[in-house]
């Protein structure tokens, strides 16, 4: 993660305490990239190593067979801790990043939809959802609350336009009225199950 991300958000927090979580929780992700990137890379390098290894056990007769379990499994057993690691550091710190924010109720206004490919190379649909609130100040902001691809055809959890109109709790850090990216879903009010989002 870069240094000029971490200090974007930790600029948004308004403690030095959240600044502190940020800054530690972004050093934590880093390193549970690198153990989930040497994972992987011991993975690829025991595919290679297990081809050159059955040939000289094959030439030289030799009877090692177990040495692929064990590699295969410390390989996998590095990559799957990195996973684990690395997904409860971006939980945590995307929680940290909204530790301080401001929670507001807001209007569904629009629901935008578009084909891409999930992280798999998968075809998925997107959605994105634009929401409007109005702070007791008086002052309107609009925030882009995206949301995943939800369940089948016609289920409840896929936004579509019949969400229009519903009220959403998001959290924000700034009260910039066209700050759009600064939000994250904070549950339905009044505990409305209108569907899941992330």
């Amino acid at each position: 993660m870069s240094d000029e991300y971490v200090e974007f958000w930790a600029a948004r927090a308004k403690t030095p305490q959240t600044r502190a979580r940020i800054r530690r929780l972004s050093r934590f992700d880093d390193i549970s990239s690198g153990i989930l990137l040497a994972g992987v890379g011991l993975f690829m390098l025991m595919n290679l190593a297990s081809i050159v290894l059955a040939i000289w056990f094959w030439i030289a007769d030799v009877s090692r067979y177990d040495i692929f379990p064990w590699g295969f499994g410390i390989a996998l057993g590095v990559t799957a801790i990195g996973a684990i690691l690395n997904s409860i550091a971006e939980s945590r710190l995307s929680q940290a990043r909204f530790a301080d924010a401001y929670c507001s109720v807001g209007v569904i206004d629009k629901v935008r939809s578009w084909e891409g490919h999930d992280g798999e190379g998968s075809p998925t649909t997107f959605y994105k959802l634009a929401v409007t609130a109005t702070l007791p100040d008086g002052v309107t902001i609009r925030r882009h609350i995206d949301c995943g691809t939800g369940g089948g055809s016609g289920s409840p959890d896929r936004p579509d336009e019949t969400w229009v109109g519903r009220r959403i709790c998001f959290r924000h850090n700034s009260v910039d009225p066209d700050d759009l990216a600064d939000e994250q879903f904070a549950g339905w009010p009044d505990h409305e199950e209108k569907g899941a989002l992330p």
